[in-house]
């Protein structure tokens, strides 16, 4: 009885927190209309505001997961933390505040990583190791090794990837120390880490790990390059946030195995085709469906605004100048995404920031703006704007 009062209670004071706040309301409100959008360069800047914010309200250590409206404020998140690092080091030119407080983030980072090298699971600090955190935490300390050279980045993300080896299956997946112990197709985004690692330390056994998977994932690309595995749940749809992780996994190994990624980044290639294919309305209107089924078929009435910014990014990466149907398409996404993006409203946690899903009541994370999908939507707005002189590694965004 105790337990189901608790629950009843705290529902009630997140319906509550949910629409009496002026703030929320009018956001809640204003979801079929579009917002004013404004330059690439005001939605970058109030978008890495937003994310400044996000970094303040943790204290400046970690970035908190986002403004959930039905509880204000989240914890930090270790994983998304780590991958925002790159994106502060890549725009610092607009900001010189962002290099010191990616530098602060990575030591945070190294501060909370478990006795065993492995990032902790979850939003706060929980004491599982998972291993998706552990390699996007990686991003963040190899590119500030690179940006630094301080040896104390490199430390941690080789401890890091030596538990991602030890913690790999003899067939070169990882199912333990994952989210519902189950293979992952986005585990591409572990291997990248992993080769990010075998490129600044020389070592060979990041290298065989990050093979070992792609080698394990792509025989099972089908026929109309869909890949099993990539729903966030076994068995479930999946959602174009983890199709997109999967899919710039496999094209970040590709161009750091250079010709021995070929096949790699083919496969991606196809994916993309049938997708883009399939929906028309990406390089018409820059709408996408939240979820495709392994038909490509749209099975979700919302969009995931998260999964969109990263296509986006994908296609920016495929494309081989400003003018080609993948770089005219990633604009027309970005374009969608910038009339969901609010710049003018009063609300810290809402001004700045990109709802997770639209409508925002959306089966992905509904009622939140999260800070992996305002990252993403920088990196993609930051990649468009520099498409024709391609950045330096040490400069990428992850």
């Amino acid at each position: 009885m105790a337990r189901t009062a608790k629950l009843f209670a705290v529902s009630l004071y997140e319906q509550l927190r949910l629409v009496s706040h002026p703030g929320h309301w009018s956001t809640l409100v204003q979801q079929s209309k579009p917002f004013s959008s404004h330059s690439d360069r005001d939605h970058i800047q109030a978008a890495l505001a937003w994310l400044c914010r996000a970094h303040d309200a943790c204290g400046g250590q970690g970035v908190s997961a986002g403004y959930f409206l039905r509880r204000g404020w989240m914890p930090a998140y270790p994983e998304t933390t780590g991958y925002i690092i790159p994106t502060f080091l890549a725009c610092r030119s607009l900001e010189p505040s962002l290099e010191d407080r990616a530098c602060r983030m990575g030591n945070w980072e190294i501060e909370v990583q478990l006795p065993s090298g492995a990032v902790r699971g979850g939003i706060g600090l929980n004491a599982y190791p998972i291993v998706f955190n552990t390699g996007q935490v990686i991003l963040g300390w190899t590119s500030l090794f690179r940006h630094t050279k301080d040896e104390r980045y490199l430390s941690a993300a080789m401890r890091a990837a030596d538990w991602l080896v030890d913690a790999q299956d003899p067939d070169g997946k990882w199912v333990r120390s994952t989210y519902l112990e189950a293979p992952r197709a986005y585990h591409s985004r572990v291997a990248w880490p992993l080769l990010e690692v075998f490129d600044l330390s020389g070592d060979e056994r990041y290298r065989k790990s990050a093979l070992a998977f792609i080698e394990w994932l792509l025989p099972q690309q089908l026929d109309n390059g869909f890949f099993p595995h990539m729903a966030l749940v076994p068995d479930e749809v999946p959602i174009t946030h983890t199709i997109s992780y999967t899919l710039r996994g496999l094209l970040e190994c590709a161009r750091l195995l250079g010709p021995s990624g070929t096949h790699a980044k083919q496969a991606v290639q196809q994916s993309i085709n049938e997708i883009m294919e399939r929906h028309p309305t990406i390089g018409q209107t820059g709408y996408l469906a939240g979820a495709l089924d392994s038909g490509w078929q749209a099975r979700a009435s919302h969009m995931c605004l998260t999964g969109n910014a990263q296509l986006a990014l994908v296609l920016l990466t495929l494309s081989a100048d400003s003018e080609d149907s993948m770089a005219r398409a990633a604009r027309t996404l970005i374009d969608r995404l910038k009339t969901h993006h609010p710049l003018n409203r009063r609300h810290p946690g809402i001004r700045g920031g990109l709802p997770s899903s639209h409508p925002i009541r959306g089966a992905y994370v509904p009622h939140a703006i999260l800070n992996w999908g305002t990252k993403f939507l920088v990196d993609a707005l930051w990649q468009a704007s520099t498409l024709e002189t391609r950045q330096a590694p040490s400069q990428r965004a992850c």
